[in-house]
């Protein structure tokens, strides 16, 4: 019997039968930060101490940033579009502006300054703002260090670099002996506490006040698109589509079983979470009676025993009314009682309807991500037939997007740098931006001029 490990499932096939085998993640992924059957985003009362501080969680385990990248890039589609948005957003990359107003409208007039953009050279702001685009994609957000000039305490005022912070390293915190709710530091740390020094190697950074912003050597910057009763977070614009992500994700592990060896699939086996983490305390406990060291390899041995086991059950004839018992279980979360157990899915051997049910299935799932995404498919490259939308219909989609979808994501990316350089140059009323070309209808353009052999922008 042959298992093989694919897209965080198995493979298990012999001469008689194959199945698909995977662990439903819900249990310790999904629903750490979003509970089953009241979708609740209720933080606030999470709470964290560490020193002196206490520190507001990202997340009900405080690990929301973590767990996104994870359920995101395990997915085939999601990755793409997160980046696509990010690069209509840069469009031709960020600029000096200032803004005027022209026949009642506002306009931005492009600048070059050599003093303020020697200073932009000198600390890399290129991979600093490609750093917040990204972030912003994923939970409309970041986190920014700035770092004074020796002397700024002293009249010599002066913000030298910004330094971008990693959202599974930053939270917002306040002393515990703070009257106030509201944070007032941020502390930068290994959240997931992999060592021992993460409890005490921790960085305690005050909030940075655009009103003073030399009052402090190192402060932090927070900046974020408000969510609706969100008081100190903002919530992932995917949130509400990570269930149509697991759907699309677990479409590939099927179809890579079906075409390996041209196996003939017969089972797609579904284990909850929350047996494997009971199984693996089961062996620990074992382990400590035995004086032996645990090893997490000790219960991948088991779950491919496991499964050997089930494909005996499941192969061959001499196995005439086979069955597998499970026995559902009841969990009690608060005011909700979750039911976890085994699911055994007979996979129809009519393979041509069964392959256009997962393709249909995996076409809704990608324009649902590209809805909560928020990005136009014409844009994402998501189409029902595989093949590029039409021309005229992405240039109006990119139009729509420069005329909505740029200036608030711009302002909290840019929020930090345009601090800065009113600080250091409050005279030149002067900011940054993404400059963006827009590009022309191919019917306004001279036929030499046109692109061609494509309809596409």
């Amino acid at each position: 019997m042959d298992i093989t490990t694919a897209n965080g499932g198995y493979i298990v096939q012999s001469p008689d039968v194959a199945f698909t085998y995977k662990t439903d993640d819900k249990v310790r992924d999904f629903d750490k930060y979003k509970k089953e059957g009241d979708l609740s985003l209720d933080w606030n009362d999470k709470l964290n101490f560490i020193g002196d501080f206490i520190v507001y969680a990202y997340g009900n385990n405080n690990d929301l940033p973590s767990i996104l990248k994870d359920i995101v890039q395990r997915n085939y589609i999601a990755p793409g579009l997160l980046r696509k948005k990010a690069q209509l957003l840069w469009g031709s990359g960020p600029s000096l502006y200032k803004e005027e107003f022209s026949d009642g409208m506002k306009k931005r007039m492009w600048q070059e300054d050599l003093e303020i953009q020697t200073w932009l050279d000198s600390w890399g702001y290129i991979e600093y703002l490609l750093n917040l685009c990204e972030d912003y994609q994923y939970i409309q957000g970041g986190m920014t260090k700035f770092e004074l000039r020796k002397g700024s305490m002293f009249g010599n005022s002066y913000i030298k670099k910004l330094e971008h912070i990693q959202p599974d390293k930053g939270r917002l915190a306040r002393r515990r002996t703070a009257v106030s709710l509201k944070p007032t530091h941020v502390i930068t740390n290994d959240w997931s506490f992999k060592s021992v020094n993460s409890i005490t190697d921790y960085k305690v950074y005050s909030m940075f006040n655009p009103l003073d912003p030399f009052a402090r050597p190192n402060a932090v910057l927070y900046s974020n698109l408000y969510s609706f009763c969100s008081d100190y977070y903002s919530v992932p614009e995917i949130y509400g589509s990570l269930e149509w992500l697991n759907r699309s994700t677990a479409v590939p592990l099927i179809f890579k079983a079906m075409s390996l060896n041209s196996i003939n699939l017969k089972f797609h086996i579904t284990s909850p979470q929350i047996y494997w983490d009971n199984k693996r305390d089961e062996i620990k406990v074992n382990c400590t009676k035995k004086g032996i060291e645990y090893k997490e390899e000790f219960l991948l041995t088991f779950q491919r025993e496991f499964l050997t086991k089930i494909g005996e059950v499941l192969a061959g004839d001499s196995n005439s009314g086979k069955y597998l018992h499970t026995i559902n279980s009841l969990y009690v979360d608060g005011h909700n009682i979750m039911e976890y157990g085994w699911k055994i899915e007979v996979i129809d051997q009519k393979v041509k309807d069964f392959v256009t049910s997962q393709i249909e299935i995996s076409q809704r799932a990608d324009y649902a991500l590209s809805a909560g995404i928020g990005i136009n498919p014409a844009l994402g490259g998501v189409s029902d037939t595989g093949k590029a939308n039409g021309g005229s219909e992405q240039y109006y989609a990119l139009i729509n997007y420069l005329n909505t979808g740029v200036d608030i994501p711009e302002f909290i990316i840019c929020k930090a740098i345009n601090y800065a350089i009113k600080a250091n140059w409050p005279n030149k009323n002067l900011k940054i931006g993404f400059h963006h070309n827009i590009p022309e209808k191919q019917e306004n353009i001279s036929p030499e001029s046109r692109i061609k052999n494509s309809d596409t922008l």
